[in-house]
């Protein structure tokens, strides 16, 4: 496997010969994003108090009603984490119990109540799921987060609430905060779920997908949006076979799918999935794909328009609408290097910010390779989680 550097260490050397040279050209800092507009925390109080390596790759973000910032982590183990604004930095509440994967199932209620989908790693690591019982929706309770001790090696006090579908994992939540309902997706097989938070209660609204992908590659693997939407009426869209978009009507409490398709190259439906969404706040949704597209969708129309590739890549691993009218995404597979853009829907235009990185020569440079998580808080700062074996928590400021 190829290793990924992504602490550089400047060593200052003292010598008859004078300074060491820097380790980068200054030229370099025109392709990172500017230095003013973004910063990094630890994932805890380094050295000791921090989330290990092999075990803080951050695949979900979410924004509490009160401001607060929660994250868990994959890996060997998976944990929780909180930011509180006003202090600034990460505190670990603990590792999730027998849990390894988070993938972007991480939503809060109204109440404050942090609910946890668990899973899996892809294909259970190699084992199949017929031994696999299913991932747990659980429950956490913030009580006095901002007082409580950092806990990296102490388990997080949550409460499981059962296995929406058995044999699978969670593999992408969504709330509705209104009516106190959360909606799902499960890995492998693509099954749409609710869970009732007042009722106590889930419910199996069936697959988005029956088959699965064409290939050697993906002979397990069904297609299946990586993020849900809700929109003001409590529908639910996401993407499932063929790159379709579907909906679950509320009322009717049904799945349909929809004469819409995730833009992607033509010849490619079958691979192309929904990997993001964000709303304006004014009705409309913004979603990006696995092959690289952005498009805006109009649920009440049910109208999706093609904006483009921002990027010459494939994966859009994150969306949020920030303060000022612009949309900030991050995009790039697994083997490419991360680059941050925006888009102005009023001018239509794209800017290229560039790769994410943190210099704070002659300390350290901290650049991320990969992240797979988004979220905005309450003043307008964009959180960016990056997904490797030794990860940071990024700030952008729009």
């Amino acid at each position: 496997m190829r290793m990924r550097p992504a602490l550089y260490l400047v060593v200052l050397l003292v010598a008859t010969h004078g300074r060491a040279p820097a380790q980068r050209p200054i030229e370099y800092d025109y392709s990172v994003v500017r230095q003013v507009r973004v910063d990094l925390r630890d994932l805890g109080y380094p050295p000791v108090d921090v989330i290990p390596a092999e075990e803080s790759e951050i695949r979900a973000l979410a924004v509490a009603p009160n401001g607060a910032l929660y994250g868990a982590t994959s890996g060997r183990r998976s944990h929780l984490f909180v930011l509180f604004p006003v202090h600034g930095y990460v505190q670990p509440l603990g590792y999730l119990e027998g849990v390894t994967t988070v993938h972007r199932a991480l939503v809060i209620s109204k109440s404050g109540d942090v609910y946890i989908g668990a899973s899996a790693g892809v294909d259970n690591n190699g084992e199949g799921y017929e031994n696999y019982p299913g991932g747990q929706l659980l429950r956490y309770r913030p009580d006095r987060d901002e007082h409580k001790p950092l806990r990296v090696d102490v388990a997080c006090p949550v409460t499981p609430l059962g296995i929406p579908v058995p044999k699978e994992g969670i593999y992408t939540l969504a709330i509705d905060r209104e009516r106190d309902v959360i909606y799902g997706l499960t890995y492998p097989n693509a099954h749409f779920f609710s869970y009732d938070i007042a009722a106590a209660r889930f419910t199996d609204h069936g697959a988005v997908a029956e088959r699965p992908i064409p290939g050697e590659k993906f002979e397990k693997d069904k297609n299946v949006s990586r993020a849900l939407a809700v929109d003001e009426a409590g529908d639910v869209y996401g993407s499932g076979e063929g790159g379709r978009l579907f909906r679950f009507h509320r009322q009717t409490q049904r799945l349909e799918g929809l004469p819409l398709t995730a833009p992607t190259v033509p010849g490619r439906e079958p691979y192309n999935r929904v990997d993001a969404w964000t709303g304006d706040g004014r009705g409309l949704f913004y979603g990006g794909t696995s092959d690289g597209y952005l498009f805006r969708f109009d649920p009440k129309r049910l109208e999706l328009r093609n904006l483009g590739k921002p990027l010459n890549q494939y994966r859009i691993r994150g969306l949020v609408y920030g303060f000022n009218g612009k949309l900030y995404g991050a995009g790039g597979d697994d083997d490419e290097m991360v680059r941050l853009f925006s888009y102005d829907p009023v001018t239509g235009a794209y800017e290229l910010l560039g790769f994410l990185d943190v210099n704070r020569r002659p300390y350290y440079s901290w650049h991320a390779y990969r992240v797979d998580a988004m979220a905005i808080g309450d003043d307008g700062t964009v959180y960016i989680g990056q997904a490797e074996r030794i990860s940071k928590l990024y700030l952008f400021y729009p």
